[in-house]
């Protein structure tokens, strides 16, 4: 975790537009002010506080202007991860490979850090029977406060995550991160809402490699999420019918999120969870053609 945060030392994660007004920080605010950055000028009117006006201007052009400046505030950012049993693919004791969980958890630590790098309060909701909430900070050692709550973590049950997204004001940066199999249609709807609010949201769909195509010979397929557990037979022809599906279902939940006016990410297991974070807090998640490379590719 130690080389990741590395990677990331001097990222920045500029918002996509400018912000609600707020505590002074890094972002662009919808408010104009007489601080700040300035940015252009405009004739004076009847009204205008006559401290913004530019004296030196008004000496050489005999016209009186003001001086417009963006001033700057903070985006509290919320990170929303998915801790349903689904997440734990692949089992450990099968392969050995990395998790949808750990793939997440890495994640979901290196934009706190890069959040809480440019003095972004940052906070955690954890979708599961016993998750974590913790409410956005700046202070010194949020993120290890939410690596810590990542970590004691177990991924079981089904969870919802449209329930916790209703209650989040709309003046925030909202990251989902899940394998999008459960409330699927509930999340998209609260989300919905949320953006036509005014908050900035982007999906992170984790995807296990193992899940892109069935391995050959027979198998039985288990829900995890399911209470009851009941294995259920692949029948012939099953990889080929399981490949269509989930290729349509990815496709389609690109699709659905991106129509919401929210940014969208495959992240597959195999990629560097460093890249998939630079991908996020650049905005590339919001582009159609975004690609993720996976580990040690020589492009990287």
């Amino acid at each position: 975790m130690g080389a990741m945060l590395d990677a990331l030392r001097g990222v920045r994660w500029p918002a996509r537009r400018p912000v609600a007004a707020g505590l002074p920080g890094a972002h662009r605010s919808r408010q104009r002010g007489t601080s700040g950055e300035f940015t252009e000028y405009r004739l004076y009117r009847q009204g205008d506080d006559p401290r913004r006006l530019d004296w030196k201007l008004l000496a050489r052009s005999n016209r009186a202007f003001v001086r417009l400046t963006d001033d700057r505030a903070l985006v509290p950012t919320w990170i929303v991860a998915d801790a349903s049993a689904s997440l734990a693919f692949p089992l450990e004791e099968t392969n050995g490979r990395p998790t949808k969980w750990d793939l997440l958890r890495g994640v979901a630590i290196g934009l706190a850090a890069v959040g809480h790098a440019g003095a972004d309060p940052v906070g955690l909701i954890v979708a599961s029977g016993n998750g974590a909430r913790l409410t956005p900070r700046t202070r010194r050692g949020t993120v290890r406060e939410i690596s810590r709550a990542l970590y004691e973590t177990r991924c079981i049950g089904a969870s919802a995550i449209a329930p916790l997204l209703a209650p989040l004001s709309p003046n925030c940066r909202i990251v989902v991160l899940s394998d999008l199999l459960g409330d699927f249609d509930e999340t998209l709807k609260s989300v919905s809402q949320l953006i036509a609010a005014g908050a900035q949201v982007d999906c992170v769909h984790i995807v296990a490699v193992e899940e892109l195509e069935l391995p050959e010979g027979a198998w039985l397929a288990v829900d995890p999420d399911a209470a009851d557990m009941l294995p259920r037979a692949l029948h012939r022809g099953a990889r080929a019918e399981y490949r269509r599906t989930f290729d349509a279902f990815r496709a389609e939940a690109a699709r659905r999120w991106r129509a919401t006016g929210a940014g969208y990410l495959e992240a597959r297991t195999d990629a560097s969870p460093a890249r998939l974070v630079r991908h996020i807090v650049s905005g590339a998640a919001g582009e159609v053609h975004a690609e993720v490379l996976p580990v040690g590719d020589r492009r990287a």
